[in-house]
């Protein structure tokens, strides 16, 4: 008789893996190759800095599933307004930057407004089929050319013309009374969902999956080597010393490229072809540890030109002033890339050397004295790319998992770009439905996260002003 270590197995304690643990009905396991939760989404504490193995913060679209994710963190919370800029032609303006093109040089906003207002491209790319296309036809061309195309190029590193229509959702767009007051010099705030956000105020954003892992049985440290059908239906899985855990069903977080690799079973042909097509780009994090005040307390700043590898810097004690020592502050920088490519194969030297003069030639890292704390570490997988035909290759791929009794759950194994907000989300979608329950799916989710509230011993979820 075969003995079940659990009716319902999950690969992997990130966001996604925990979230779905306690939304489940039935008795469930997380195997965690790691000896500590969090995934994507860990952090790590170095000469008394906080960081995020890359930057995330807390905001949603989706209040009630914000209100949940802070609820959970109690008092270990707080709200910040964000403050971001985007490096141009040697000066910072505000982010978005369709927002600030009063900020630019007169000749690039005068071209940048002219395009938004007598945009050609509405006309000619009215059922657009890319994102060039769309980017185009919600912007004009002078926005496009300046900002938009070179950012994406650089963050998804392909051509804006081979990304899919799917990632056009994320982008908001802005109301076009609000563009041509920019250009005239009125203030004006875009992608208002993330114009305020929210951060652990101790812990990283770690600290999130450590206060989920109180309600969730984790086995630490099992690596999952191979994933078998028994005899009775049941799967099995067996780690890298031989142990081994039986359940009726599973759900993976692990990345899609992995899994596949670990099947004691025949892998038709199509979906090694899909999973082998589907994009996952890599990212160096560059940490700084600085001495002093940052008086200016950015949040973020963008890069579009090609020249600079870094696309990206934050500031982690901006987020919260526990990610550092008293009178210090720190930074980190963002390279993504693709695997291969010339920048994956500098050395951390290299990467150390391009990333600490390119931004003290921007004046936004200190001379080198006033530098206590440097690191270069590698993240094999950052950004899910989401290119032309990304959707049918992802939608096959999941398709084929779950005929096999595999549910993929969280941004590499389901295999799409969300933040912890739209990880909930899926996380609480697929309890439902492996839990049976039908109904008014608005009630099903406000009930479904009191219960994760009751379980994590929490009160029930209250807005935070």
């Amino acid at each position: 008789m075969t003995m079940l270590s659990s009716q319902v197995g999950i690969i992997g304690a990130g966001p996604s893996g925990l979230a779905v643990s306690f939304f489940l009905k039935d008795k469930s396991d997380i195997v965690e190759s790691q000896l500590h939760v969090g995934g994507h989404a860990s952090s790590f504490q170095e000469c008394g800095f906080t960081f995020d193995y890359g930057p995330h913060i807390l905001f949603s679209r989706d209040q009630q599933i914000l209100d949940f994710i802070i609820a959970s963190l109690g008092e270990n919370v707080s709200k910040c307004r964000r403050n971001n800029k985007i490096s141009y032609k040697d000066r910072l303006i505000k982010y978005p930057f369709e927002n600030d093109l009063t900020s630019l040089p007169l000749e690039d906003n005068y071209a940048c407004i002219r395009d938004f207002i007598f945009n050609p491209c509405k006309q000619e790319f009215s059922i657009p089929k890319n994102m060039r296309e769309w980017f185009l036809k919600t912007f004009g061309e002078g926005i496009c050319t300046r900002y938009l195309f070179p950012y994406n190029e650089k963050v998804w590193n392909i051509p804006v013309e081979q990304l899919s229509m799917a990632l056009a959702e994320r982008i908001p767009n802005p109301p076009p009374e609000d563009i041509l007051k920019s250009s005239l010099g009125y203030s004006t705030e875009g992608y208002l969902h993330q114009l305020y956000y929210f951060y652990p105020k101790k812990g990283g954003y770690q600290a999130i999956c450590e206060a989920w892992k109180k309600s969730a049985t984790i086995i630490y440290q099992f690596n999952v080597a191979k994933i078998q059908r028994t005899n009775s239906g049941n799967i099995k899985l067996i780690d890298t010393k031989g142990n081994s855990r039986i359940y009726n069903r599973l759900i993976s977080t692990m990345p899609i490229h992995e899994i596949v690799n670990k099947l004691d079973m025949e892998v038709p042909g199509e979906i090694q072809s899909a999973i082998s097509q589907l994009i996952v780009n890599p990212m160096f994090v560059v940490s700084f540890g600085i001495r002093g005040v940052d008086h200016n307390q950015y949040t973020a700043v963008y890069f579009p030109e090609s020249e600079f590898w870094v696309n990206r810097i934050s500031y982690p004690c901006t987020f919260s002033s526990e990610n550092g020592p008293k009178e210090h502050w720190s930074l980190q920088a963002e390279i993504t890339c693709s695997k291969g490519s010339d920048v994956w194969c500098k050395t951390d030297a290299e990467i150390l050397m391009h990333t600490k003069k390119g931004l003290q030639q921007r004046n936004l890292l200190p001379p080198d004295n006033e530098i206590i704390l440097e690191r270069v570490d590698r993240q094999e997988r950052s950004y899910v790319v989401y290119d032309v035909g990304y959707e049918k290759n992802a939608e096959k791929v999941r398709a084929w998992f779950t005929s096999i009794g595999i549910h993929l759950l969280g941004r590499f194994s389901y295999f799409e770009y969300i933040n912890v907000d739209m990880a909930v989300d899926r996380a609480l979608k697929l309890a439902i439905e492996l839990n049976g329950d039908v109904g008014d799916m608005l009630e099903l989710k406000s009930l479904y996260l009191e219960r994760a509230l009751a379980r994590l011993k929490l009160p029930n979820i209250c807005s935070v002003e």
